[in-house]
């Protein structure tokens, strides 16, 4: 018994600690393989909930869909990343007075037949008061930033980085070189626009090229919080000057190996090689898949235009969109 029992004991151990083991695995790779599973589900928080907080400002979007961006293509050069509105809200100007000797003569608290604060049918603005404080407003707020209205996607949308669909994952490869220079501010105002619309659920990087190298904002994409929002504006403020010649296979690869949903491919005119940023993007494309958005950004003073027949044949062949922009139009 003393030396038959402890041996026999320890192997019933040692053997139900290995059965147990392979139960548990197996149920692991049951669940794993077999049970499907529910995707993520993303719930906003509270500043993006149609009507906001109270007293805040409401979500930045269409009827209920967080995912559908508030623009306005009313007014160009107009707007902000934090608007809502279609149309600016006029001035509270309250009228004065119906002249009346009871009436009051204080048009801004209005308790007689003179003004009031009022809520509009469709957003808080101005409106004419009826003593109570009730009045029709002119449904203005603030102004949603320039761009094609209408949503259906997370963006980014606008008159430059438009047709973003669902994408998440975006890398912005960006024409830094010196032609560029007389149209590098207004890049930059564009790109900053864009960057600060994103939305946190998103991810980012900018990629600029110039020479044989390129200038990443990170190594990867980074998410688009309000600090990496900050990052980025001075990025583009101190660390990006337009200077050289034009590769962009450097900034391509770079962008492709982040492993993004869409990139943004922008120059003003052709590269050295067309034929081999051609040859480059379709050698990465059978690994990585991803699409790409082109775009011409052009000038009056600009006369190339060869460069475009690539800019096009690169979308067509990856699933994206080009698009030709005139810089002196934005």
């Amino acid at each position: 018994m003393q030396n038959v029992l402890p041996f026999v004991t320890s192997v019933t151990v040692h053997a139900a600690l290995i059965l147990l083991g392979l139960v548990f695995f197996g149920v692991y790779n049951y669940v794993k393989n077999v049970v499907p599973h529910q995707e993520e589900v993303i719930i906003p928080d509270a500043s993006m909930i149609n009507d906001g907080p109270p007293g805040g400002v409401p979500f930045q979007g269409l009827g209920n869909d967080p995912n559908r961006q508030a623009l306005q293509d009313k007014v160009k050069d107009a707007g902000s990343p934090d608007g809502w509105a279609e149309k600016q809200s006029r001035t509270l100007q309250l009228e004065a007075p119906g002249g009346g000797e009871g009436d009051s003569a204080d048009t801004t608290i209005g308790v007689g037949p003179g003004g009031g604060f009022g809520h509009g049918k469709s957003g808080r603005g101005a409106g004419r008061g009826d003593g109570l404080g009730a009045g029709e407003g002119d449904g203005g707020g603030p102004l949603a930033m320039f761009g094609t209205p209408g949503g259906g996607g997370i963006g980014p949308k606008g008159p430059v980085f438009g047709h973003g669909g669902n994408a998440r994952k975006i890398a912005f490869v960006c024409d830094a070189s010196g032609s560029m220079l007389n149209k590098f501010s207004t890049l930059r105002r564009e790109l900053s626009k864009t960057v600060q619309g994103l939305r946190p659920i998103q991810s980012f990087n900018m990629i600029f090229f110039q020479e044989q190298s390129c200038a990443a904002l990170a190594d990867t994409l980074v998410m688009a919080t309000p600090e990496n929002k900050v990052k980025a504006e001075t990025f583009l403020e101190d660390k990006v000057t337009p200077k050289g010649e034009t590769n962009p296979i450097p900034a391509i690869e770079k962008a492709f190996q982040s492993k993004p949903e869409l990139v943004y491919l922008l120059t003003d005119g052709d590269f050295p090689d067309n034929d081999a940023v051609l040859r480059k993007i379709r050698e990465l494309e059978r690994q990585y898949k991803v699409k790409i958005n082109t775009i011409a950004f052009v000038s009056d003073a600009d006369t190339d235009t060869a460069f475009m027949k690539l800019l096009e044949t690169i979308a067509t062949e990856t699933g994206g969109v080009y698009k030709h922009v005139a810089e002196n139009e934005l």
